[in-house]
């Protein structure tokens, strides 16, 4: 899970710095698709099936639901919320994804935390919460950034919700990594297509296509999908299948907030201040007493 928090905050930024040039709903809709090409390169090499029988048609249409809420409705909210706030706000806001997974896997699932999950992920929400306070303060964001906001909101708890959903067929999958992967991929084909059906719901959709004729929007929209859509998203589903309670999951996924904080600071120029700093070490402290 701390590889996959890793490589999605690579792929975080990487998506940031070209929101300015591509429709964020063009960049969802490139990285489900190469993404989902990576995937048949994958299989093809490592003769994994193509198809696995073993589940019943419930499973197979909440596998294909899992993937229009999280990868499809769910990404496309969280690139359209890059592409209006800075990449560590779109971070915070999505580590409140824990306690969303918490209520909807208490509700959906019925899990429940023990003393110590819970002592450490009150430290972790704690942590977010001072690094949410410290970001209140920040003069330099637009009244606009609200609605980036709120679009970034309604993604974490579309995409919890899609997780959580996806769990029991995990379960049954079992401890097959090519299972497991085969979920992975299989859920993202619904993602391609409603994530380009959203695209091309926009007005002058065809013109949006230009601004890959850049090589260099093209390369970094190529290396942010590898590392994002492909492998962060394969450590995700694969930890997240073999971690039995999902908000405990979340939590671990969601120390993606330090890297992101670091590497926007380094690559995007976006301030990092002492509240920020020590709400990092705060978040990691959480992290080790909870998978301890």
């Amino acid at each position: 899970m701390l590889i996959a928090a890793f490589l999605w905050s690579i792929a975080v930024v990487t998506f940031k710095s070209v929101s300015k040039n591509l429709s964020p709903f063009l960049i969802n809709s490139l990285k489900n698709t190469i993404a989902l090409f990576f995937f048949g390169i994958l299989f093809y090499f490592f003769e994994f099936s193509f198809w696995y029988p073993e589940l019943s048609l419930y499973e197979y249409l909440i596998i294909i639901f899992s993937g229009v809420l999280g990868m499809g409705i769910g990404d496309s909210l969280f690139v359209y919320s890059l592409s209006r706030i800075k990449a560590n706000q779109v971070a915070i806001i999505d580590t409140f994804a824990p306690v969303m997974n918490y209520i909807l896997s208490f509700l959906l699932l019925g899990t429940i935390l023990s003393a110590s999950q819970t002592f450490g992920s009150i430290i972790v929400i704690t942590a977010i919460l001072f690094v949410t306070y410290e970001s209140r303060i920040d003069t330099n964001q637009k009244q606009t950034d609200k609605k980036g906001v709120s679009f970034q909101i309604l993604a974490t708890f579309v995409s919890c919700l899609g997780i959580v959903i996806l769990k029991p067929v995990l379960n049954k999958v079992g401890g097959s990594i090519e299972a497991q992967l085969w979920v992975t991929a299989f859920r993202l084909i619904p993602g391609v297509l409603i994530a380009w059906i959203i695209f091309f719901c926009q007005k002058n959709s065809l013109q949006l296509l230009s601004g890959l004729k850049n090589k260099i929007i093209f390369k970094k929209m190529i290396f942010g999908t590898f590392v994002g859509t492909f492998l962060a998203l394969s450590f995700w589903i694969v930890g997240y299948a073999n971690i039995e309670e999902p908000p405990i999951a979340s939590i671990i996924g969601q120390s993606a907030v330090i890297f992101i904080t670091i590497f926007s600071s380094i690559f995007l120029k976006e301030k990092i201040t002492k509240i920020k700093i020590g709400s990092i070490i705060l978040a990691i402290v959480g992290v080790i007493i909870i998978v301890t």
